[in-house]
């Protein structure tokens, strides 16, 4: 038990130290663009529609704060990152192997992520968080017609 736990933590490290300097740049990233834009998302940034995992963060939050339903209700695909990372997690460090079948099923989750997508922003979109218009986006400060734009092609 003690080795097992011993080449659990071993595992892990190593991949932190592969991938530390990704999470810090990524940090920053964030930290820069809220200050900034008051956004996360590159799209809602430089577009101000919403992208297919927009909500997806506060799903998650959610679900791992046992507000299931509010999860739900905010992006049901939390769920399914939720169940992909345990799925991932528990491959690599417990098992210790690469997970079978990662990519197959993340393709999967894709498809199924811009599906799902479309026939929110068909229902809901502009009216329900997270499928609003963010003001001044990029497009919009930089092209004076832009959002005139969106509603001749119905967009908005």
């Amino acid at each position: 038990m003690k080795n097992k736990m011993r080449d659990i933590v071993k595992r892990i490290k190593k991949d932190f130290q592969n991938f530390w300097m990704a999470a810090v740049a990524i940090g920053i990233y964030m930290i820069l663009v809220n200050v900034i834009f008051r956004a996360f998302c590159p799209m809602v940034i430089v577009t101000g529609l919403p992208c297919p995992g927009c909500g997806m963060t506060r799903s998650v939050i959610y679900l791992l704060t046992g507000h299931v339903s509010e999860s739900i209700h905010i992006h049901p695909m939390g769920i399914v990152v939720v169940c992909l990372f345990l799925y991932f997690a528990w491959n690599r460090y417990i098992i210790g192997r690469n997970p079978k079948g990662m990519m197959v099923i993340i393709a999967i989750a894709l498809v199924a992520l811009i599906a799902f997508y479309i026939w929110r922003m068909y229902l809901y979109f502009p009216d329900r968080v997270p499928y609003v218009y963010k003001e001044g986006n990029l497009l919009e400060r930089t092209f004076p017609y832009y959002k005139e734009i969106l509603h001749e092609l119905r967009i908005l």
